[in-house]
């Protein structure tokens, strides 16, 4: 399927939040569903960051809909970046979608001079961590002041600390 990444617009936050919701629903047999199940990207929060730039789209070149989306977190670490979220509708799955987004978004971080980038995900789902590993990201050690934020992010949404695993890929200057 051909496509393209552009910066996600005002236009894309209603779509942004339907690919979310739709890619929560591959976690319904896993623990993590039901902290999942209940939260959703706040569309205030999400229409700040469009206007910042720090979230783009990958759009289908036929339909010309947006499929899938990355959003970049830059005001936590200094010189490190984190992901905020990255999505794919499930019908567009394996088609290279979430790869191009993430490799982009690494691409946009090292040209702007960030050193690393940084998430969170869940170990034992294989678009997850297994995902993240194959694009040169690596298991961190959790306890690491840099990542306080978003386990406290975790624990006031009552997700599990036992569920998250941290990983970092350094981006070449």
């Amino acid at each position: 399927m051909p496509f393209h990444i552009q910066r996600a617009t005002a236009a894309h936050i209603d779509v942004i939040c339907d690919i979310e919701r739709a890619a929560v629903e591959l976690f319904r047999d896993h623990a993590a569903w039901r902290f999942y199940s209940r939260l959703s990207i706040p569309k205030d929060l999400l229409a700040e960051e469009i206007r910042r730039g720090f979230v783009w789209v990958a759009v289908d070149d036929g339909s010309g809909e947006a499929v899938g989306f990355i959003w970049l977190d830059v005001e936590l670490h200094g010189d490190v970046v984190s992901i905020a979220e990255i999505d794919v509708l499930p019908a567009f799955h394996r088609q290279g979608i979430g790869s191009a987004l993430l490799e982009h978004a690494c691409n946009w971080a090292r040209e702007k001079g960030y050193r690393r980038i940084d998430l969170g995900t869940l170990p034992d789902v294989p678009w997850n961590a297994p995902f993240y590993a194959r694009h040169g990201f690596v298991v961190v050690d959790k306890d690491d002041p840099a990542f306080a934020y978003a386990r406290e992010r975790d624990r006031e949404n009552g997700f599990p600390d036992a569920l998250r695993v941290f990983m970092s890929r350094t981006l070449p200057a």
